[in-house]
């Protein structure tokens, strides 16, 4: 975002155009532990992605009657309640602008040159609110509204595997990834990550983030936060400028292009804790769309990347049975013995192979998220129908399952 504030600031607007969208967003702040997503398609009733799974927001507030979205309901929520320009809606003449102009002069030429225009404010409770506008179909607008809580989750209270916590926490320099689906906490782990070494190392802490998702008080080392599209062009020019400033941990929030993976892949080498958080089905699918940005450089890149990587971690977030909140549950792969060699080798059929059998890979080289899922349905706070839709090894889950009793199945 290169042209709008992030502040929320409400015009005054037509007593019927006071609810709504903004109703919807209310409520997502009231019952925000067990919800992560608002998504408001034009022409579509409100939905909320929850614990709960993906429903039409009235069906979980009785309260917010359901209505079907229009174009203009979008274009006022954005504009009126938002974007903290919106109180300085003026013309060069200094006339009161209306929602309408103000959205053709200053939203819709960022969103026809950028195809999506990504905002962040920080909401009522201090949640943070990342907005993401773009458009669909045959032109439809949609409003993805992403909830995060106001505070960062310690590092010890993730579920991570406890190999993995001290991992990271004695780590200072290095390569760690942490992928998943989108809603999979990536983001949350990457800013406990660096909430921990900001609570025990002097130094400086950078981020590269689209948008920047939770600001982070300085406590012993100086943050800065670089947002793409204010700060800095692109992820791109973002970690060309950071490794120039000498951070000692640096966090990229996407790798989308050759430069970024590059950059990515020798900031472990330069003497930082170069963090990157991707999309991704798999550790090693990962690991080679990575490296697939490289072209013609991936060979001298993988050599790299198994010298300085210190873990892949595929990440889950499975709601509980009750439906109300999310329980965390990883893949971890480590780059010691047996792993460096398949990564230098590039035998990505042969690690693949080494994950799903039993025994070939120690516990100080591969943590399965399956035994965290058959553990979260054995003790009944989970679907075993939950488990099977995050595992990336069906098969292997399965029998897991069947070992442990034909309870955990039935779950």
């Amino acid at each position: 975002m290169t042209d709008i504030p992030t502040l929320q600031q409400p015009l005054q607007l037509p007593s019927d155009k006071q609810h709504g969208i903004g109703a919807a967003v209310k409520h997502a702040l009231m019952f925000a532990p067990s919800m992560t997503d608002i998504m408001i398609h034009e022409g579509q009733v409100i939905r909320a992605k929850s614990a709960r799974g993906t429903l039409p927001l009235h069906q979980l507030f009785s309260a917010i009657p359901p209505f079907v979205v229009t174009r203009e309901h979008i274009v006022t929520y954005l504009a009126g309640y938002v974007d903290g320009a919106a109180r300085h809606h003026r013309d060069d003449r200094g006339h009161q602008q209306s929602v309408q102009d103000y959205w053709d002069t200053r939203i819709k030429p960022v969103l026809a040159r950028q195809r999506s225009v990504n905002i962040r404010l920080d909401g009522r409770g201090g949640h943070s609110l990342r907005y993401s506008l773009f458009m669909h179909g045959t032109g439809e607008l949609a409003l993805v509204m992403r909830i995060t809580p106001p505070d960062i989750t310690a590092l010890t209270s993730l579920s991570l595997p406890h190999n993995l916590v001290s991992t990271l926490t004695e780590s200072t320099s290095g390569f760690i990834v942490i992928t998943g689906p989108t809603g999979s906490g990536k983001s949350e782990t990457a800013m406990s990550i660096l909430d921990w070494h900001n609570a025990h190392h002097s130094g400086h802490i950078l981020t590269i983030e689209d948008p920047v998702e939770k600001k982070i008080a300085p406590r012993k080392s100086i943050i800065t936060q670089r947002e793409v599209g204010y700060d800095v062009l692109s992820f791109a020019d973002g970690m060309r400028e950071a490794l120039r400033m000498s951070p000692d941990v640096l966090l990229t929030s996407e790798i989308r292009d050759a430069e970024t993976a590059e950059q990515a892949i020798q900031g472990g080498e330069s003497g930082s804790l170069m963090i990157a958080t991707t999309h991704g089905k798999s550790v090693t699918g990962t690991m080679r769309k990575i490296l697939s940005y490289t072209g013609t450089s991936a060979d001298v890149m993988r050599s790299v990347l198994a010298g300085n990587l210190i873990a892949v971690v595929r990440q889950a977030l499975v709601p509980s049975k009750d439906g109300k909140r999310y329980l965390m549950a990883a893949d971890v792969l480590f780059n010691t013995g047996k792993v460096t060699q398949y990564i230098e080798r590039g035998d990505w059929i042969g690690l693949e192979s080494a994950i799903r059998e039993d025994n070939r890979l120690g516990a100080s080289e591969w943590v399965p998220m399956n035994n965290r899922l058959v553990e979260l349905v054995r003790r009944g706070e989970i679907e075993a129908s939950e488990a099977m839709r995050e595992t990336s090894d069906i098969p292997t889950l399965k029998r897991k399952l069947a070992a442990a009793g034909p309870a955990s199945l039935a779950r």
